[in-house]
């Protein structure tokens, strides 16, 4: 019997010196986090520099694992000061996170890969985040 009692001491310490393998839920919440870390302050930090200019950005997330089988985040840019009344609001950009790898999804154009969660930080997020904001300057109308 102590063959067994070994067996299992060793497992153990093999398995303290080994990265632990990753399931599902460990994969959502890595996504969830990239979403709360990389994702959320760069479009705060987005819409208050837009302030001053009559435009915001507005996001809605989906970070609940029993609703989804993946971070889903949402974002657009709209016109916050109008004169007519009128609103423009821009394509809504849709980021997946399925495992490690981020997919961006928009109107009129096919889904890609921006990298993985390890690869695509803070700068990368400002730099998608400008080629939004261009993209809607190209919309807006000022009043």
């Amino acid at each position: 019997m102590s063959g067994i009692a070994d067996a299992f001491q060793s497992g153990r310490r093999r398995a303290g010196s080994e990265p632990r393998a990753q399931n599902k839920s460990d994969s959502f919440q890595l996504g969830a986090t990239w979403v709360e870390t990389v994702f959320v302050p760069a479009v705060t930090q987005a819409d208050q520099s837009l302030r001053q200019h009559g435009v915001g950005v507005r996001h809605d997330l989906n970070l609940n694992h029993s609703s989804t089988n993946h971070p889903h985040a949402d974002f657009w840019l709209v016109q916050t000061a109008t004169g007519s009344g009128q609103s423009y609001d821009g394509p809504k950009y849709s980021i997946n996170v399925v495992d490690r790898d981020i997919m961006l999804y928009k109107p009129g154009a096919s889904g890609r890969s921006l990298g993985s969660i390890d690869n695509f930080g803070p700068e990368q997020m400002n730099e998608l985040l400008r080629a939004a904001a261009e993209e809607y300057g190209t919309m807006f109308r000022q009043e």
